[in-house]
């Protein structure tokens, strides 16, 4: 497991499994939603957009989580 610095949070997704969530909430989607495009457990979807928001990549709304514009810059840098 690789951990991301994020300021002072750190995410413990790999580089590839960001790239994963973040492009999985470019429109505003569910969790639900996110699990169906990835095919990953929803424990996991739901534990990685928790962590991701925490760190300011994703932004929740209600039900509906989306990139946030820190996450913009990750996936293009990366």
């Amino acid at each position: 497991m690789i951990l991301v610095a994020c300021g002072k949070e750190e995410v413990s997704l790999s580089p590839s499994q960001m790239k994963l969530f973040l492009q999985a909430v470019k429109e505003p989607v569910t969790a639900e939603e996110v699990v169906k495009s990835t095919e990953l457990p929803i424990f996991k979807v739901r534990s990685s957009l928790r962590e991701l928001t925490e760190a300011a990549y994703v932004e929740n709304n209600g039900d509906q989580y989306t990139i946030s514009q820190k996450g913009k810059e990750y996936l293009d840098q990366n």
